[in-house]
């Protein structure tokens, strides 16, 4: 057991390996997410962000990357993954691939009840602009859900295991005290239940460690015992609250790229900043340059200093018509500063990627093929592939991983088939639009370029065919199209409609050659037990007809 002393002198070592990233993350909020740009605990709520932005381009690039993110990879409008046996013959045995397509309608109806698809925007807006990203997973048993909370950097520090990801979070984080007590009730200290009756709306700060144990009884499955320790500490009064654990780390963190010296992430928005402060300064010096167009300054005859009224329909009265009031020029050029913010916003857009998610506004002649533009965009989307395959290894997969182990505990997923009995690894499989145009341009090109070459050989060497294994071949191609599975019939279903055709094609032939055999030889045929030649078509079918049934 770890005691509280121990906790807050690790917390102090993760926030100063922490401090070198906050200059870099602040100037990241200030300019391109001014809403997530109060780093103090408290925060500042309902307040407008004091910061000064004078061109709104890199944050429409955000929330431009972020939108098409969650739409095309985790949209709650799609079948966004699907889960697979590791082993591809596994697949094939019967009842699996329906158990595994019914425990995805399961967990899709978990994520349809809860708050994930609110959550999940933050954390790719925080993945997109800090460049790491958190999110809290749990059982809400009240509520009978699981419970998504993505939580400011502000509050995290983190820290990575030797396989590279993270295993190590320290909150520290603002509740009010009837919150407090809500959440932990009689485990509080005396200080704090007299605080959550006397003031209810007061600040309780409070620390939340979830780290590896190192020594715990496996074969216990109490809280004290699970490999991942959970431990909540009232900051405020040096208590320890809480202390459980979890089956595995229940925070979920995202860094978006990262250098591999490094444990923070780094995201579009760092690559881009030196673009957008100097593109800020130039929305602002442009600003100032439209308003001297629009109002110069002006000389004036100092003979009517005081006398001038520089407004719509003001009179100025004169009596030497030579004093004009002319405006001064300050040989701006406009035009040029408009060009040079113009390439700065192109500039920034590719780095968010942009035109990754406007392939139509792009197409510049037409009309193309539906095989054209899917072409395109799977060129588009493999750019995004390092991306992809961190958010997946980090976020998506540990999330189903979590689920999963929540929706059993609870009773709701049902028992493997039995041909799952000697066990099997699952793995999941994104299937969300971009995921599938990666997919499709990696593996359908492949099938495709398969049966060109496939039917060319076969018009010169029909023998050829005995290389092709027709029904992998299809399998793999309504594979890499995205067929659910309850589609795809398992291989056992195949060789008995196989087999039932065979059946009635034979029982067809037979019948069809009784027939040809009543209309030669008449009704009374067998009685005259006339013989048929050899060498005849009829008597070739009827023994073909007795070998094969």
């Amino acid at each position: 057991m770890i005691e509280v002393k121990d906790l807050l002198a690790r917390l102090g070592t993760l926030k100063q390996l922490r401090q070198p990233w906050e200059p870099l993350w602040k100037d990241i909020t200030n300019y391109v997410l001014p809403r997530r740009s109060f780093w103090d605990l408290e925060g500042k709520d309902g307040k407008k962000p004091e910061t000064k932005t004078y061109d709104g381009a890199p944050l429409a690039a955000l929330q431009l990357l972020v939108d098409g993110l969650q739409g095309y990879l985790v949209s709650p409008k799609i079948r966004w993954y699907r889960l697979v046996m590791e082993d591809a013959k596994q697949q094939d045995l019967p009842g699996v691939a329906d158990w595994l397509e019914e425990v995805d309608d399961i967990l899709y109806a978990e994520f349809a009840r809860s708050n994930f698809y609110e959550a999940i925007g933050e954390f790719f807006l925080d993945a997109a602009s800090i460049g790491t990203a958190a999110m809290f997973v749990e059982d809400d048993v009240d509520k009978r859900r699981v419970n998504f909370s993505s939580r400011h950097m502000k509050e995290c520090y983190i820290a990575e295991g030797r396989n590279g990801l993270v295993d190590v979070m320290y909150r520290e984080f603002i509740m009010s005290n009837r919150v407090a007590y809500q959440t932990f009730t009689d485990k509080l200290c005396q200080q704090r239940l007299d605080q959550a009756k006397q003031d209810p709306f007061g600040k309780a700060t409070i620390i939340h460690a979830c780290f590896p144990r190192t020594d715990f009884d496996a074969e216990k499955v109490d809280n004290g015992n699970m490999p991942v320790a959970s431990v909540y500490v009232d900051k405020d009064h040096n208590h320890k609250i809480d202390e459980g654990g979890f089956e595995i780390f229940p925070y979920l963190v995202w860094r978006w790229r990262k250098n591999s010296d490094e444990i923070y992430g780094r995201s579009p928005a760092a690559d881009a900043i030196n673009d957008i402060l100097r593109l800020n300064q130039m929305g602002k010096t442009m600003l100032m340059a439209g308003q001297l167009a629009v109002q110069p300054p002006l000389n004036v005859p100092n003979a009517q200093r005081g006398l001038t009224k520089i407004i719509p329909r003001g009179e100025n009265y004169y009596t030497n018509p030579t004093e004009l009031i002319t405006p001064i020029n300050l040989g701006q050029n406009y035009p040029i500063g408009i060009d040079q913010e113009t390439a700065l916003r192109e500039q920034i857009g590719e780095i968010f990627r942009t035109k990754i998610f406007l392939l139509m506004e792009q197409l510049e002649r037409g009309p193309y093929t539906a095989t054209e533009i899917r072409e395109r965009q799977g060129e588009k989307a493999a750019v995004l592939g390092p991306t992809i395959g961190r958010l997946n290894s980090e976020t998506l997969v540990p999330l189903l991983d979590r689920v999963y182990r929540i929706c059993e505990r609870n009773g709701l997923i049902p028992e493997p088939p039995m041909a799952l009995a000697s066990g099997g690894r699952v793995r999941v499989e994104m299937q969300g639009p971009l995921a599938q145009s990666q997919k499709q341009y990696h593996e359908i090109q492949g099938v495709n370029a398969a049966l060109q070459y496939v039917a060319g050989m076969a018009q010169m060497f029909p023998s050829s065919l005995d290389n092709v294994d027709e029904d992998e071949l299809m399998r793999r191609g309504l594979d890499s199209q995205g067929a659910p599975q309850r589609v795809i019939r398992e291989l056992p279903q195949v060789m008995e409609i196989r087999r039932r055709k065979a059946e009635a094609a034979a029982a067809a032939q037979k019948q069809a050659l009784q027939l040809e055999r009543e209309k030669i030889m008449g009704s009374n045929a067998e009685q005259l037990n006339v013989p048929l030649r050899q060498d005849s078509m009829l008597a070739a079918a009827a023994a073909a007809s007795a070998q094969g049934g």
